[in-house]
C-alpha cells in the first residue's frame, strides 16, 4: 500500500511505554550443575530457574496488569517501530486519560505488593523448600526500583525534515534514506487497520456459518460487541484519511446498527443477512 503524501506531524504523535516488573526469577546453579550430571549432559545443556514467589497471586497479579496495559497501548496505537507507537491526535484525550488511570492502578498494585512484601518473603521459606535463599531477595527499600511504568510523548519527525550540517551530497543522499524509512513505516503502519479489520470480518463470516445441517456456530455478545468497538477505534487509527478504510469501517458498522446478538442466535436469516454483508466487504476491498 502506498503512504499517501499527508502531514502525519500534525495529525499524529509518537508515544514509547515502558512497563517493567520485577522478575522473581533466580538460576538454579546447583540444581542446574544436578540436572546436567543426571542427563550425562556438558555444562550449559540445561538451565534450571526458580521463582522466588511461588505460591503469592500478588506479583502475578502486576504481571498480569502489565501485560493487559501493553496490550491496549497496541491497540489503541498503530506500529511505528520497536516499542514506539503511532498515536492519533484524535485518540490523545480518551488515549491519556486511560493511561493515566492504568498507571494509578499499576501504581496501586505495586504499593500492596511491597506493603505485603516482608511477610511473603517469611512464606516463601516454607513454599520453596529448600530452594529458598533469603539473599536472593531484594530489600525492602530498593525493591520499588523494579517496577517501572513510563512514558513519552514524541514528534513525529516529517518525512523531508532532515536537518544536517554537512555537504550537500551527503544531506540530500541521508535525505533520500529517512524519506525512503519514514514512507516505509508509515506504509506498514497503515497496513495495521486492515489487518485487524480483515481479521474480524474473517472470524465473523465463520462463526455465521451455520453447518450443513442448519446448526449454527457457538458465539458470544462479542460478535457483535467487538466489531462494533473497532469501527469506532479504526475512525481514530485512519490518520491518512484513506477512503476505501473509511468506506469499509461504514460498511460494517451499517451492517452492525440493528443487530443483535441473541436475534443472530435465535434467527438464522438474521445470521445469513450479517454474514452476506461481511462478505460483501471482503469482496469489495483488496487485503
Amino acid at each position: 500500500m502506498q503512504a499517501p503524501n499527508v502531514s502525519i506531524a500534525s495529525m499524529a504523535m509518537l508515544v514509547e511505554l515502558r512497563i517493567s516488573t520485577w522478575t522473581a526469577r533466580k538460576r538454579d546453579d546447583d540444581t542446574t550443575a544436578e540436572t546436567n550430571k543426571a542427563k550425562n549432559a556438558i555444562d550449559g545443556a540445561s538451565n534450571v530457574y526458580k521463582y522466588l514467589m511461588a505460591g503469592s497471586d500478588h506479583l502475578k497479579k502486576i504481571e498480569k496488569y502489565a501485560a493487559k496495559c501493553r496490550a491496549w497501548n497496541s491497540q489503541q496505537t498503530l506500529p511505528w517501530m520497536k516499542g514506539i507507537g503511532l498515536l492519533p491526535m484524535q485518540n490523545f484525550f480518551a488515549y491519556r486519560q486511560q493511561l493515566g488511570t492504568m498507571e494509578a492502578n499499576f501504581g496501586a498494585l505495586v504499593t500492596d505488593f511491597i506493603t505485603a512484601y516482608p511477610t511473603l518473603v517469611s512464606t516463601q521459606a516454607f513454599n520453596l523448600g529448600t530452594y529458598f535463599d533469603p539473599t536472593e531477595f531484594p530489600d525492602v527499600d530498593t525493591l520499588p526500583r523494579k517496577f517501572k511504568f513510563e512514558y513519552n510523548f514524541l514528534p513525529v519527525p516529517e518525512s523531508g525534515d532532515f536537518r544536517l550540517q554537512c555537504e550537500e551530497a551527503v544531506r540530500k543522499d541521508l535525505a533520500e534514506q529517512y524519506d525512503k524509512m519514514f514512507n516505509d513505516r508509515l506504509a506498514e503502519a497503515m497496513r495495521d487497520p486492515w489487518e485487524r479489520l480483515h481479521k474480524t470480518l474473517t472470524h465473523m463470516v465463520e462463526r455465521l456459518t451455520d453447518a450443513p445441517d442448519g446448526q449454527r456456530n457457538i458465539f458470544r455478545d462479542s460478535l457483535v460487541n467487538k466489531p462494533l468497538e473497532l469501527c469506532g477505534l479504526l475512525s481514530k487509527l485512519n490518520i491518512t484519511n484513506d477512503p476505501q478504510l473509511e468506506e469499509a469501517r461504514r460498511m460494517l458498522e451499517r451492517s452492525l446498527t440493528h443487530m443483535d446478538a441473541e436475534d443472530l442466535r435465535n434467527s438464522p436469516g438474521a445470521r445469513l443477512e450479517l454474514k452476506t454483508d461481511v462478505q460483501t466487504i471482503l469482496n469489495k476491498f483488496t487485503w
